[in-house]
Parts: C-alpha cells; sequence; structure tokens
C-alpha cells in the first residue's frame, strides 16, 4: 500500500480459515458422530429472499444483488481498510509512488471463457474512467495512463502517489459482448423477471468450482413476507432480517443468523452553505445534544453502535484514543450561547418557542430512518431547538438533494471500508459533497491520506481526519447499525466473526448432519 508495498496472493490464507470457521462445531470427543451429507437431488439450489426498499425499483434491487455475485474488481477492500487480492495476484508501487504495477491470475476467465489478461483488463479499467464511477472512486481520478506490457502484467501511472489507487480497483473488470457486461465471478446470471433473477454457477471459477450450482433471487414486498416464506421453506436465504425480527430469528432452529457491522453511517447532514449552520458552534451544539445510546437501543433494538465520528470504526488507521460526542444536552446549550443564538422565543400555536428552528426532508417509506428522527427530533426539543420533519417521495427527497434545497436531511451514508468514500462526501471540490460544506483542514487530512507514503503519515492523516469531524461536524452523527442475514440449517456456511457472508457464498456446500459412527 505504500513504499515498494507488494501483497501476494495468500489465498490458501484467506480461504482456509473461513471454512474453519463453520457456524456450527462439535466439541471433539471419542464418540463425535460422523458427517453425511444431506441428500438432494439434482443440482443445489440456494433461493434468496431480497426485500424491496420503498422507493426502489424491484428488479433494480435484485439486479444489484446478483451483481455482487457475478462482477469483481482487481482488488476488495477488507473490513479493516485494507486492499485483498481478488483479480490482482499481486501488486508494488514504484519508489516514488507514481508507478503501480498488477499482477494478473494466470487462471482468472471472463464467463465467455476468455482469459483475464492485462489487455482486457486495461480496456475496462479505461471505460471506467469515463464514466460515473469516477465520482464514487477518487482514486482513478489518479490514473494518468494504463499499459499492458504482457499478459499478466499491468502497469498503471499516477499523477501523484495515491492510496486512493489501489483501494478503488474495486470497480468491476468486465468485457462488453453484444452491448453486454461479461463479469468474472463465482455465478452469471441467466435468466431475469419482474420479482426473479436466477443465476448458475460457473465451473472455472478461480477460486474453485462453488458447492452452489444455482442461485434464485426472489423479490418480497416487506422484509416479513421474507421472512414468512422462510418459514415456509420457500427461501433458504433472507438477505436482511429486520431489527424487530432478529430475536425471534435466532429463536428459530431451523435457521443460522449472521450479523455484521454495515459500513453505512446513519446521520443527519445539515446544509451548511445557510447561515444558521455556517458556525461549527452550532453543529457541535445539536450533536451534544443527541443520545445515540437510545438511538441504538430503541430505534437499532440494540443491533449497532454509536457513531464516533465520520470515520469508519473498523478501520486500521482508526484512533480510538480521540474523544467521542457524549449525550450533553448543557454543553449544547452552552455551544448555542456562544455561537449568539438567541434563547427561545417566538412560536405559535402550530410551532413551539424555539431558539433555532429548521426543517429535516425525510423519505417516505423509510421507517427506520423516521425512527431515528423522530428520537433526534425529542432530543434538540429538550434544548429549544424545533427541527420540523418533513415526509416526501423517494424521488422528492432525491431531488431536493441534488438541487440543495433543504436545511438537514436524515440519511445513511457510505463510512468505509476504503478511505476513498468518506472523501467523495466531504472534500470540498468533491461533485457528491452536495452539503455546502467547506473545511481547509478536512481537505488537508483528505489529501494526506491519500498521499501517505508510509502507515505513520497515513496514520497521523486519519486522525486528522476525524478531529475535523468532530470539530467541524458536517452531519449530526447518529450510529452504524448491524445488518443480519438468515440462512437456513440446509446449508454449511463459510463465516469468519463479523464479515458478511455474502462474499464467501461460492464455499458454501449443502449441510451435513450427525449419524451415529460405528463402534
Amino acid at each position: 500500500m505504500f513504499r515498494r508495498a507488494r501483497h501476494r496472493n495468500e489465498q490458501k490464507r484467506h480461504i482456509c480459515p473461513l471454512v474453519i470457521l463453520l457456524l456450527v462445531a462439535f466439541s471433539a470427543s471419542c464418540a463425535e458422530p460422523a458427517p453425511q451429507a444431506l441428500a438432494q437431488d439434482g443440482p443445489v439450489t440456494l433461493t434468496i429472499g431480497y426485500p424491496h426498499l420503498t422507493g426502489v425499483d424491484p428488479l433494480h434491487g435484485l439486479q444489484q444483488g446478483a451483481r455482487l455475485l457475478s462482477l469483481e474488481g482487481l482488488v476488495s477492500v477488507g473490513r479493516d481498510g485494507k486492499p485483498q487480492p481478488r483479480l490482482a495476484d499481486g501488486w508494488s508501487y514504484s519508489e516514488d509512488g507514481l508507478r503501480l504495477t498488477i499482477q494478473l491470475r494466470p487462471n482468472a476467465f471472463f464467463h465467455d471463457g476468455s482469459s483475464v489478461d492485462s489487455q482486457a483488463v486495461r480496456q475496462s479499467l479505461e471505460r471506467s474512467l469515463k464514466t460515473a464511477d469516477r465520482d464514487f472512486s477518487p482514486g482513478l481520478v489518479d490514473i494518468v495512463k494504463i499499459d499492458s506490457p504482457s499478459p499478466l502484467e499491468l502497469t498503471i501511472y499516477l499523477h501523484e502517489r495515491s492510496n486512493f489507487a489501489l483501494d478503488d480497483l474495486t470497480v468491476p473488470i468486465v468485457k462488453i459482448v453484444e452491448g453486454q457486461q461479461v463479469g468474472t465471478g463465482p455465478f452469471i446470471t441467466t435468466s431475469t423477471l419482474a420479482s426473479e433473477v436466477v443465476m448458475t454457477s460457473v465451473p472455472q471459477y478461480y477460486r474453485g468450482k462453488p458447492g452452489i450450482d444455482r442461485i434464485v433471487w426472489k423479490g418480497y414486498p416487506a422484509v416479513r413476507t421474507a421472512w414468512a416464506a422462510m418459514m415456509r421453506g420457500e427461501v433458504d436465504f433472507l438477505y436482511e432480517v429486520g431489527p424487530d425480527a432478529i430475536e425471534f430469528t435466532r429463536g428459530e432452529s431451523s435457521v443460522n443468523v449472521f450479523p455484521f457491522l454495515r459500513s453505512y453511517l446513519y446521520g443527519i447532514i445539515f446544509n451548511s452553505s445557510q447561515k444558521r449552520f455556517s458556525d461549527p458552534h452550532v453543529r457541535r451544539a445539536l450533536n451534544y445534544a443527541v443520545d445515540r445510546s437510545a438511538m441504538v437501543s430503541q430505534a437499532l433494538k440494540g443491533h449497532g453502535i454509536a457513531a464516533p465520528n465520520a470515520a469508519w470504526p473498523q478501520h486500521w488507521a482508526f484512533d480510538r484514543s480521540l474523544p467521542e460526542y457524549s449525550y450533553d444536552p448543557a454543553r449544547a446549550v452552552s455551544l448555542l450561547n456562544a455561537a449568539g443564538v438567541p434563547r427561545a422565543m417566538g412560536g405559535d400555536h402550530d410551532s413551539p418557542p424555539s431558539r433555532l428552528r429548521f426543517s429535516c426532508l425525510v423519505p417516505e417509506g423509510f421507517a427506520l430512518w423516521e425512527r431515528m428522527a423522530l428520537l433526534a427530533q425529542k432530543n434538540l426539543a429538550e434544548i429549544g431547538v424545533d427541527m420540523q420533519l418533513e415526509s416526501v417521495t423517494f424521488e422528492e427527497f432525491n431531488r431536493r438533494i441534488g438541487s440543495g434545497e433543504f436545511d438537514a436531511v436524515v440519511i445513511e451514508f457510505v463510512a468505509g471500508n476504503s478511505a476513498s468514500r468518506p472523501y467523495t462526501f466531504w472534500y470540498s471540490e468533491s461533485k457528491r459533497n452536495v452539503w455546502g460544506y467547506r473545511n481547509r483542514e478536512m481537505d488537508s487530512a483528505l489529501d494526506e491520506i491519500r498521499t501517505a507514503s508510509d502507515e505513520t503519515g497515513y496514520r497521523r492523516a486519519f486522525a486528522k481526519f476525524q478531529v475535523q469531524s468532530i470539530e467541524d461536524p458536517p452531519a449530526i452523527f447518529l450510529a452504524l447499525g448491524e445488518v443480519t442475514r438468515a440462512v437456513s440449517t440446509r446449508f454449511q456456511v463459510a463465516a469468519a466473526p463479523g464479515v458478511d457472508i455474502l462474499s464467501t457464498i461460492s464455499s458454501w456446500q449443502l449441510a451435513t448432519r450427525a449419524t451415529p459412527s460405528p463402534n
């Protein structure tokens, strides 16, 4: 990642522990039953129940889920923010950090059977450089030129040293055949209907032939209907269990649950271009006014953590020694006083007296976001701040954000795993910074993360980024929530604590059952 850094493929080291860390383990004894595979006629099929989000095209959601299993990048980014090899077998930087050399896997193939060689990868990356991928992947902007000197070697030239360049090589590597994307993942889409997507396994997949032959994604209008389908045996894998149903799910003997912390942060983002939010003291005051522990316990039902700041808390460079926002209404009031915000005044029969009043957009149908906004509204009212919730359609929500027609919005935004993600939200000149947030010290911290030449410099810059998000917060940081996936005990799932099991699906097998061993 840094000067002369080299990361060689250690596939066995990564995969074998996942196989060992199966959910169900039996204590060793001389009378341990011998496992016997559960019988199944024909190909092994996994049916995934995918709940739809309100305001989102159902087919779009199913296709997005399927893309996770059919498309891959040169690297993936681990929970700790470090790049891990996928189609890349290894990589190294030149001494000056301006040249990144990628070694490709010799046994990787596209779904049409052609090799994943350097020319095909170069063409795919060059297409990404011309598309909107650049807006979400600032590391791609650092690329000046790409060469393919040999079939299994790729040379990427950078205009300056960039840690984001490697992080953002997560963009899918695809071929375009007859106008369609052809990927490299363990499964390929073979059928697409309005509420169902069917995939089949790829036998020549470089990590080994998947143990599942066929995947069927089925759309459901809500989490509860998907859960009911699972209880009827129609679904093997529930993509997401709602917070209200997690404890009930844990008590179901036919299902295993796998929680992990989602790399999205719930927050109320301010329109910092407005005069009322221009003073950092005001934004800090509103952060001190919110009870995050209640947010986690009441809105997330205990399945999440309070958000310490804008950074991903599982990142390897995250500084846990820095202070976090506590629930301190008295301090909030003191900061408002220091900012010259007058004491509560005015009001009528519709609006109580307040020292600060603003509206907060909430998209219709997003019940969890609305619960969080209501809890924050109650906390803010206790210090004389009136946050009025404005419910709008999902389409109107996006339009208003894009046009800057808002005071504040309740939303979830990506916090990890790579540091390039918060860069897209908070860097002053980023196209995705639609919040009017401008902070030179924040920009400096993010630039230093981007160009750090060693781990010491990276850690120092990352801590600076955390400090700026606390001292000059662009939002009220609320919480990070867990996602829980549920899988029928028919399947043996390769799982490591805190890791999304979707990333290991090609290693799943039909479960085994215990039968008495002969004496």
